[in-house]
């Protein structure tokens, strides 16, 4: 239905642009944004795009390494690393603070808070659902949102039939709306590649639609069609590399590493990142998505690769990925076979690159991923729940 932007440094105006409108909405960081920043954030996209939903994610389960700005938030629990927050009633304080907080801005969405797992148990899910339910009656008479963060470890869900044992767990949400946040240990510069977790996460997504939610999927990058594909309401994406995956260890990325002083080029035929050496390779052999020819920021990046004179081309690419993401996610919704028919397009280029011995900077630019989220995919529509 949607695509979102995953705010993140010095991208709140990215979804202003005119060529970014497809963009519905906006995940507000308060690990990125102060209070006040955040103020005047949401008054300036009210002010030019009053028909973006602002939803508040308080981010509570960002490890110490990577919390930025989110000790200047009053709802920052004292001792958070060592204080027992194990039972729902020293979360109830929280909550409200939560609440408090968000409300100078006023956003159409606010996320329950969830911590941290230290396991991925059935006691976990049942603790998450509870934090929302507490946030569904507190937000009841005001004109709130709430939604049920979900924060699922991938490798726990890809166990057998553990899927159905965690829709069942989240399903005693009361509200409609879920914030989706799916952690593994996948490096934030690579693709999802193990098919049995993306299958398991596909398949909870559909259980979650399919039972009357909202499954809005935070932090994710190419593999949304997978989401869109299992039936997900909403994606949200971001502009820097480790703001399109939520891994155990994306808060480690430093932001100069995580994408700030790198660009790369998104390209459609391949669903792969390619650096500007791969991309001139790539062009030399073989044709670039026609995707390209309706993408403003193609154009642009092409036209300043194509000059002696070379400027800067970062702000491009993430406009350019992000212009195709939110273009893609409009043209697959409540579309599977869209989905299937584009894999078997990136399997066939990819074919044809190692026809052409092609080869990337990047060893593990292969497209590996695309395989495994063809056979996700595969099972997904041939095998029920």
């Amino acid at each position: 239905m949607s695509a979102y932007h995953q705010l993140g440094h010095h991208s709140a105006n990215l979804v202003l642009e005119p060529s970014l409108a497809k963009y519905k909405g906006v995940v507000l960081s308060p690990v990125n944004y102060s209070p006040t920043e955040t103020l005047e954030c949401c008054a300036n996209v009210r002010k030019k795009r009053s028909d973006l939903d602002i939803v508040f994610d308080p981010q509570l389960y960002v490890p110490l390494q990577g919390r930025g700005s989110l000790p200047t938030w009053g709802y920052m629990p004292d001792g958070v690393d060592t204080a027992d927050l194990t039972t729902k009633e020293a979360w109830l304080g929280i909550i409200d603070k939560i609440i408090g907080a968000a409300k100078p801005f006023a956003p159409n969405g606010i996320c329950s808070p969830a911590p941290h797992p230290r396991a991925a148990s059935n006691d976990y899910y049942e603790f998450l659902t509870d934090l929302g339910n507490v946030l569904v009656n507190k937000v009841k008479d005001s004109p709130l949102r709430p939604f049920l963060t979900a924060l699922v470890e991938m490798q726990d869900l890809a166990i057998s039939k553990r899927h159905l044992q965690v829709a069942s767990l989240l399903s005693k949400f009361k509200g409609t709306d879920i914030y989706l946040v799916l952690s593994d240990d996948t490096s934030p510069r690579l693709e999802r590649t193990r098919s049995n977790e993306l299958e398991a996460a596909a398949r909870l997504i559909r259980l979650l639609e399919n039972a009357g939610y909202k499954v809005l999927v935070s932090t994710t990058s190419s593999e949304m069609v997978l989401w869109k594909a299992a039936g997900a309401a909403h994606v949200a994406t971001g502009k820097f590399f480790n703001l399109r995956r939520f891994t155990r260890g994306r808060f480690d990325v430093e932001e100069e590493s995580g994408g700030r002083n790198l660009w790369y080029w998104f390209e459609p035929s391949l669903l792969a990142f390619l650096r500007e050496a791969d991309l001139a390779r790539f062009r030399a052999l073989l044709p670039l998505s026609p995707t390209h020819a309706e993408n403003p920021y193609s154009k642009a990046i092409l036209e300043k690769l194509g000059v002696a004179e070379r400027t800067p081309v970062l702000a491009d690419s993430w406009r350019q990925y992000m212009y195709w993401f939110a273009q893609c996610e409009s043209a697959i919704d409540g579309n599977p076979g869209a989905v299937v028919g584009m894999l078997d397009d990136a399997e066939e280029r990819w074919e044809a690159v190692g026809i052409n011995r092609l080869k990337f900077e990047e060893r593990k630019n292969n497209g590996e991923w695309v395989r495994a989220w063809a056979i996700a995919l595969n099972e997904l529509v041939q095998r029920p729940d």
